[in-house]
């Protein structure tokens, strides 16, 4: 399957199965985990990795599942857990100093066979070090940044599923790390989870009706943020009843608007003035069609033209894209040539846009927003690597013609039955120019059927008032028991 590239196409989407094992993964580009397939799908095993929090969600203690054995399995499904761990993490303000937290995370998840599941799992630090004190705290003691606005609240929905992904018509809520919309010239590889003081919950669902198929995805559910949709039309489905040009040449039309009304930078005085960064609103139109397609290789070319309302500016692209299997082994790759300048851009709303809505490149400066881009042009390139359900590699990067570059890369494996996952993503902005960098890892080994232990650390960004970022490093460890009924 073309997957990420042929995400418009109206029988399927964008994915393949999430390492970490969810009910429901954070954004329905992915197919379920606890769900396997007859045959692994070799391409994008890991299309939410990326963050180290995603080691944090329940799996299912290995060997539970066979409890009962010769009994119909019951397609309830109850899973529970709690884990706690010792933690580090800057204040994101003032001296910005080295703060210690006893970390609680209590995991209720429950599903009925496909149709249905939710995972809650709010994240609860509990302040042991202060440095500088600033008594900010509910009950001195629970981090009031995490929990200062109503976006905040989405966190305790981890993720939520509501019909499977072949039906016609399916709904998504809770945590993204890599969420991609179409053929990801408006949003591509976008994570809600970068501002380490803004935990919301995505929501979105898709509708299939006949040769047209509608995407519709809010990365805040509870406050005006980023609102998108797209809509596409099968023109096999309308001009042939063949097989053969099913889902082969696909137009789409993608919307993309941001009101910027959440995730402000936290601070204890309300009388500070916060920047907000400016809106934006895009569209795109793109066509796309399937040269060549057999089981073991797709080859596929697409072209678009895309517009900043704001602005008026335009930008086009032409690009090209081939999957491949061999045995276990998934291989895929993209490139495109785009014209972009003023203050539009293909891929926007990014893998780092929660950081660069404050600060484009650096950690001052127009947010990208409002930044200016010069009128040239930019090459992109996707590479993607995947080893059965093991391991999947993927790097994305951007060059534009005046000497700068965007990296972002992720690496996710499984291993032993998963009793063993771990996660990592390192993503760069404005190399050449003013670098900024990125990196989460996170690890999860079991260590028996209901214990486990945890790790994670990396770097953590918090927007100032000034609309600044404050750097800082994190890190944690902890352990985990769950259960299965």
């Amino acid at each position: 399957m073309l997957t990420l590239l042929l995400s418009a196409a109206l029988a399927a989407t964008d994915g393949g199965v999430g390492l970490s094992v969810e009910f429901a993964p954070g954004a329905f580009d992915e197919l379920d985990a606890g769900a396997a397939p007859s045959k692994a799908p070799l391409l994008y095993v890991a299309p939410d990795a990326g963050g180290a929090s995603a080691v944090h969600l329940s799996t299912p203690a290995p060997g539970l599942e066979d409890a009962g054995v010769g009994e119909p399995e019951s397609p309830v499904k109850l899973r529970g857990a709690a884990e706690s761990e010792v933690a580090v993490l800057p204040s994101g303000y003032a001296e910005n100093g080295l703060d210690a937290f006893a970390v609680l995370r209590p995991v209720a998840s429950f599903a009925v066979g496909e149709d249905f599941a939710v995972e809650l799992g709010p994240t609860f630090r509990l302040r042991v070090v202060d440095t500088p004190p600033d008594n900010s705290d509910f009950g001195g003691v629970l981090r009031r940044a995490d929990w200062d606005e109503a976006s905040d609240f989405g966190q305790i929905i981890q993720s939520l599923r509501i019909a499977p992904d072949s039906s016609p018509f399916f709904a998504r809520a809770g945590v993204t790390r890599k969420k991609t919309l179409g053929l990801g010239h408006l949003i591509n590889r976008y994570s809600n989870q970068e501002n380490a003081d803004y935990h919301p919950a995505f929501g979105g669902a898709v509708l299939v009706l006949g040769p047209v198929r509608t995407e519709f995805f809010a990365s805040d559910m509870f406050a005006g943020r980023i609102l998108s949709g797209d809509v596409s039309v099968d023109l096999g489905r309308i001009f042939s009843s063949s097989a053969e040009v099913k889902d082969r040449y696909l137009v789409s039309l993608e919307v993309a608007w941001d009101g910027q009304k959440a995730g402000l930078p936290f601070r204890p005085d309300p009388s500070v003035t916060r920047v907000a960064p400016g809106t934006v609103t895009m569209l795109h139109i793109d066509g796309s069609a399937v040269l060549v397609r057999n089981q073991a290789l797709r080859f596929l070319v697409l072209l678009g033209l895309g517009n900043r309302i704001e602005s008026a500016d335009l930008g086009f692209v032409l690009g090209a894209a081939v999957d491949a299997t061999v045995s276990e082994i998934g291989l895929s790759a993209k490139l495109e040539a785009r014209k972009n300048g003023g203050r539009f851009r293909q891929g926007l709303i990014g893998a780092n846009y929660e950081l660069s809505r404050y600060a484009d490149t650096g950690f001052s400066g127009a947010s990208i927003a409002d930044a200016v881009l010069p009128d040239g042009f930019s090459f992109y390139g996707e590479f993607k690597l995947g080893i059965g359900t093991a391991a999947a590699i993927e790097v994305a990067a951007e060059y534009f013609t005046y000497n700068r570059t965007d990296l972002d890369a992720t690496a996710s494996l499984n291993l032993l039955g998963s009793w063993l996952v771990g996660q990592a993503r390192f993503t760069a902005v404005g190399l050449g120019r003013q670098e900024r960098f990125h990196a989460t890892a996170g690890l999860r080994a079991r260590l028996f059927k209901s214990f486990y232990l945890l790790g994670s650390g990396g770097t953590a960004f918090f927007p100032q008032p000034d609309g600044t970022l404050v750097r800082g490093v994190t890190a944690s460890v902890g352990a985990g028991v769950d259960f299965e009924r």
